[in-house]
Formats: structure tokens, sequence, C-alpha cells
């Protein structure tokens, strides 16, 4: 089973690597933090639970504060441009690829929000137990 812990981590690392210069803030970013940096944010949709397996859908938020809050504009489009190509299609957490379903970016503030969109099913492991069918024989 997958956790927002460990999908958060996956994106976390992702921005780390291809950003190594860039802090990713771990508390709420209202005041007080240092720029350039990310700010990432999990939201989760829907989460719906059947017999053996579940679907969640999934939002990722990612805030980009730039390096100067007066002038911005060509950092926040570099950034941009490397967040799309990084979150293209998909990701990858532990040993899954999670496939991206849509994604937008908007100039908030003064601040860049990148979000896409996900959704992926796991079995819930509640399996029945018993003995599998052998053989089965039947009449015309």
């Amino acid at each position: 089973m997958l956790t927002l812990r460990q999908i958060d981590k996956a994106i976390t690392g992702l921005l780390l690597k291809n950003f190594p210069n860039i802090e990713v803030q771990e508390s709420d970013v209202e005041e007080g933090f240092q720029r350039p940096s990310f700010f990432v944010s999990l939201e989760t949709n829907r989460t719906e639970t059947f017999q053996f397996n579940r679907v969640r859908d999934m939002t990722c938020r990612i805030y980009y504060f730039p390096s100067d809050r007066y002038v911005y504009s060509a950092e926040v489009q570099d950034v941009q441009d490397q967040l799309e190509s990084i979150f293209g299609l998909n990701f990858k957490v532990e040993d899954r690829i999670i496939t991206i379903d849509d994604a937008e970016s908007y100039e908030v503030d003064k601040v860049l929000q990148y979000s896409f969109d996900f959704t992926y099913y796991e079995d819930t492991g509640e399996e029945e137990k018993g003995e599998k069918m052998k053989e089965l024989s039947y009449n015309e």
C-alpha cells in the first residue's frame, strides 16, 4: 500500500534532484521562509474502497517562491518549463509508476502554482483465503 508520506517523499525527491540549490519547505509557508523555495501540498480528492482494492484520486500542488518577489517573471517561466518536463507523464513512487492525468500552471501573487492530478489503484490485501479450484467438469 502506498502511503501519502511515500508519495510526498518521491515528489520532494524529484524536486531536490532537479533543483539541488533550492530548498523544499516542510512546514506551512505563510511567512519567514527562504527564497527561492518550493512547497509541496498533496490533496486527496476521492478515496473509494472496494472489496479487494482501493482507488485514490489526488492532486499535487507545487508552489515555487522565486528569488526576488519584484523581478521574477523569467525565473518563474524557467521553473515552470522544468516542472512540466520533470512531471510530464508520470513519476515513480517506491516500485510503482504513477501516471499523471492532467497538469496546470498558474501565477498567483507572484508565486508559481504548478499542479497535477493522478489516480492510482492498490490492493487492500483483504482477498479471501481458501483453496483454489483445480478442475471444473461440466456437461453440455
